[in-house]
């Protein structure tokens, strides 16, 4: 079983790590690729030489990526925790910070992820919430996070539905959706029967991030197709 993390806005800093299912040890970096701020700023520099500082302050990659690998074991609980439940389960999610001048998370969403349950996006934002960072350099600063893990290799993976398989689906319940908005991105997993097991969501907007779980909601209560003796998954957009 392998967890992926890379560090940084534009996933120029990456690394690789293995990691078993249960105990505390530090996971292993395999690969380092390049450095990257891991932040936007609004500090510029004058034709004088005159630093000006805006409201967003920078902290270094290296720094986001050294504070987070040693929780990595942490967020593998997450997933081993809901296998029992789901034992396909696995992913991408993309977790999006603002970090305050102490370090300190003001907040963290999911800006992509295709984990496919809700409970697992949680545990993990909830576990990177708790982290505290170094200080941000010039004021409070934003980076993003991804995380990867394949499901275990013992583990037949589910059957891959395109979105264009459920559109009829899709057509008839977006009314169910109402209440909760627009701009998501569902993954979910569909047992036999056409039984929703398990559904998690993602958006791009810090304001979308309080309706997930109204998303996810909305989405397990759907009659889908029979994927036949074998779980599906699908991701589609809302």
């Amino acid at each position: 079983m392998r967890m992926f993390a890379k560090v940084g806005r534009s996933a120029a800093l990456a690394m690789v790590v293995a990691l078993g299912c249960g105990g505390d040890e530090e996971p292993e970096t395999a690969e380092t690729t390049e450095e990257t701020t891991g932040s936007e700023t609004t500090t510029t520099e004058r034709n004088d030489g005159v630093q000006i500082t805006g409201l967003m302050g920078t902290i270094d990659a290296d720094e986001v990526r050294m504070t987070i690998e040693p929780k990595l074991t942490r967020f593998m609980r997450c997933f081993s925790r809901r296998y029992n439940d789901i034992e396909i389960l696995g992913g991408h999610i993309h977790m999006s910070f603002r970090v305050d001048v102490e370090g300190k998370v003001l907040w963290v969403f999911p800006s992509e992820s295709t984990i496919g349950d809700r409970e697992t996006e949680r545990c993990l934002l909830e576990t990177a919430a708790a982290i505290r960072f170094p200080r941000p350099r010039g004021g409070e600063a934003e980076f993003g996070y991804p995380l990867d893990l394949d499901p275990p290799e013992d583990v037949r993976p589910p059957v891959a539905w395109a979105e264009s398989s459920i559109s009829d689906v899709l057509e008839a319940n977006r009314g169910s959706l109402r209440e909760c908005g627009s701009g998501y991105s569902v993954t979910m997993y569909v047992g036999p029967g056409g039984e929703v097991m398990a559904a998690g969501a993602s958006t791009r907007e810090l304001d979308g991030a309080d309706n997930l779980d109204c998303v996810t909601d909305a989405v397990s209560q759907w009659e889908m197709p029979d994927p036949g003796s074998y779980p599906a998954k699908v991701s589609f957009s809302l």
